[in-house]
């Protein structure tokens, strides 16, 4: 049975109100259908996959199942090399990735074009709802898409918060990369 992604939608911060627009948490099938769908999606990966560091193997798989760029911010790039998987990873600051990605003529890590859909993964809570928050109000033309642990309120399209469960998390993103490779 699938794991129920769109269970306790509260901010993961207490009394984070964003303002009159906050994520909706939906199904894993729809977060699949919508990264399954994007031209050019882009995987931001942080930190918090060395806590849980069977998290890089699957952000890999999630990249290699959309042939999707991987942002490798912090020193996360460590993380894919020890694997041996140094293809379309880049390493880039997370602060600086997000100041790229307001503007609608940067052409990406690769060159090859503006990405239309982000997806936020292993990013510090504070730090992913800063970036997720200046992309909401800087460059709406970019869909935010959180696969985290947490509701993140700034994001367009989230997980609820699945932070205290951690097998419905790996199980939610176990279904995620079998829609992906569909």
């Amino acid at each position: 049975m699938a794991v129920d992604t769109t269970k306790n939608p509260i901010p993961f911060e207490m009394a984070q109100i964003p303002g009159p627009e906050m994520a909706k948490a939906y199904p894993v099938k729809v977060i699949g259908a919508i990264i399954k769908k994007a031209k050019r999606p882009l995987l931001v990966v942080g930190a918090e996959l060395f806590d849980d560091p069977i998290m890089f193997d699957k952000a890999i798989e999630i990249a290699k199942a959309k042939n999707m760029t991987i942002a490798a911010t912090a020193h996360t790039i460590r993380g894919f090399i020890e694997r041996g998987y140094t293809t379309n990873v880049y390493q880039i600051g997370l602060h600086p990735l997000t100041n790229y990605l307001r503007f609608k003529d940067w052409k990406g890590l690769d060159g090859q074009g503006h990405y239309d859909v982000v997806i936020f993964m292993g990013i510090f809570y504070k730090f992913a709802n800063a970036m997720f928050s200046a992309l909401k109000h800087f460059n709406r033309d970019i869909k935010r898409v959180s696969i985290d642990r947490y509701y993140h309120v700034n994001a367009d399209m989230t997980f609820g918060n699945l932070a205290f469960d951690s097998a419905g998390y790996h199980e939610a993103i176990d279904e995620l990369i079998a829609i992906l490779k569909k």
